[in-house]
């Protein structure tokens, strides 16, 4: 059997290149009546907080609890007009890269009571990879794979469950083959300073999926750029050289680190995402409702396929149109009693 390449890669790369394992967040939004709210975000490295002055840091303690675990932490919050303002204010960044979205509220007046209906939808990052997963797996085997959605498992007999281990072995292959193309790039962006290469930086490039292909089938993972002696080793072989064991090029490690976070890295970003809606909910979308408050599930490795949103649904009652529909009633019927 084939050695789990998708779980390695996320794990030992994490530890070779990674300042911090997992940037840890809780990312509080409360919506209002009156159409403003409140976002309030906690998180255990600040590095990965942008630097939007409009956010005010509430505390920067050591024991504050993000994902119900004792960490280092620091906490800013922000109050909105309109619950569309924070779309210009994104509060998380990766590596210099805001995490944008466009979060809208619907509201409808029905006399007796108002409906609200929250959307926040973040961007995805697809564009950060330069190899789409699409060539590897439909549009909704990929969602499945990182967020769970659509559901496909649904309606699956247990004779049909190599199906879901197909889509395991094509992501696994997709991760594969996005780590030996990091690796490429980072290595072609300095080429100049390796002596003597046997190609040219386009020959070079040009072979990238006959080596990423020999790769696969050899089980030659990529670990820690160019700092992997296996993979410089294998390319040393390939080429008939010993020019990529004997080149140590740091700025090619420190840009391929940088590719790493900003594609398959954003699995590092663990989210916590809770909503707390006017009156009571009435749809939770994909989230579950405790004490009033909706919680999500959402990490960065949600964005590698596309957009992913939030949606809740509540409702609030009018008590002053209870009030006056009754003073009304009274009014009509004192009327009636009076002309009587």
């Amino acid at each position: 059997m084939r050695t789990p390449i998708f779980k390695i890669i996320f794990a030992l790369t994490a530890l070779a290149l990674a300042s911090c394992d997992e940037w840890d967040v809780q990312m509080d939004t409360q919506v209002m009546r009156d159409g403003s709210c409140v976002r309030t975000v906690t998180t255990d490295d600040d590095g990965c907080l942008t630097e939007d002055e409009g956010w005010d840091v509430l505390e920067t303690k050591d024991s504050v609890d993000v994902l119900r675990n004792k960490v280092q932490g620091v906490t800013v919050s922000r109050k909105f007009e309109r619950v569309e303002d924070m779309n210009g204010s994104p509060a998380l960044q990766i590596f210099g890269r805001p995490l944008k979205s466009e979060a809208t509220l619907d509201r409808k007046f029905k006399w007796f009571y108002t409906d609200y209906t929250f959307t926040e939808t973040f961007r995805g990052w697809e564009d950060s990879f330069n190899i789409p997963i699409t060539d590897y797996l439909s549009q909704d085997e990929a969602s499945f794979w990182f967020t769970g959605y659509p559901e496909l498992p649904k309606g699956i007999t247990g004779k049909e469950l190599d199906y879901l281990s197909d889509i395991s072995c094509n992501a696994e292959h997709w991760a594969f083959d996005v780590m030996w193309d990091i690796y490429f790039r980072s290595i072609a962006e300095y080429y100049d300073q390796i002596g003597n290469p046997p190609v040219d930086r386009e020959t070079f490039l040009s072979m990238r999926d006959t080596v990423m292909k020999s790769a696969y089938e050899k089980e030659i993972n990529v670990m820690d750029f160019v700092g992997d002696n296996e993979a410089l080793e294998y390319l040393d072989r390939f080429f008939n050289t010993n020019v990529f064991t004997e080149t140590d090029i740091p700025d090619a490690e420190t840009y391929g680190g940088t590719l790493w976070y900003q594609s398959v890295g954003l699995g590092c970003l663990k989210v916590s995402y809770t909503l707390k809606m006017p009156g009571k909910v009435i749809d939770a979308g994909r989230g579950q409702v405790e004490d009033g408050v909706i919680q999500y599930r959402f990490g960065g490795d949600y964005l590698i396929t596309g957009d992913y949103t939030f949606t809740a649904s509540s409702r609030c009652a009018n008590v002053w149109a209870f009030l006056l529909s009754g003073l009304i009633v009274i009014i009509a019927v004192g009327s009636f009693f009076i002309k009587r």
